[in-house]
């Protein structure tokens, strides 16, 4: 082999070793990037629930067996009863449920007060397969009464959580 062929070998061979490090030590760094949950959309997705106006929800918890913990708050201009609420995967009125609040499992809320309820969202792993960082999207259904005027109403919200 002539000494020009073997400078340009050489040459090559220190080229493609240089890169090739490079490409590794890249490789390597987004791969512990990924593995830290940096490339999931969901870990920058915030819980988010809402409801139409006159009423208020935040969102506490969701836990892996389906029970939601919501905060529900009354700024309407008279005061409500709650008698069911329900949480499912789409806009039904299925899975309503009394609230538990003994004697009459409704919930009354004075205009400017909130009340935290538990409801079950889904019955656990078998309905929805669910782990702890997942995401869970959904609605919430609300049928109350109003006081003043003894009109019953029935509202829809919008739930985006993540188990826990």
């Amino acid at each position: 082999m002539r000494k020009e062929n073997i400078v340009k070998a050489q040459s090559a061979m220190e080229y493609l070793m240089t890169y090739g490090w490079a490409i590794l030590i890249i490789g390597i760094a987004l791969a512990a990037l990924f593995e830290l949950g940096l490339f999931n959309p969901s870990t920058y997705v915030p819980n988010l629930c809402t409801l139409p106006s006159g009423l208020s929800c935040s969102f506490t918890s969701l836990s892996t067996n389906g029970v939601v913990q919501i905060q529900i708050g009354d700024s309407l201009h008279d005061p409500i009863n709650i008698t069911a609420i329900g949480c499912n995967t789409n806009k039904t009125l299925n899975n309503m449920q009394a609230p538990y609040n003994p004697p009459s499992n409704q919930i009354y809320l004075s205009p400017g007060t909130t009340q935290v309820i538990n409801v079950q969202c889904y019955s656990g792993p078998s309905e929805y397969s669910g782990r702890a960082g997942d995401l869970f999207k959904g609605y919430i259904s609300l049928n109350y009464t109003d006081d003043a005027t003894g009109i019953p109403s029935t509202v829809f919200g919008s739930l985006v959580a993540k188990l826990t």
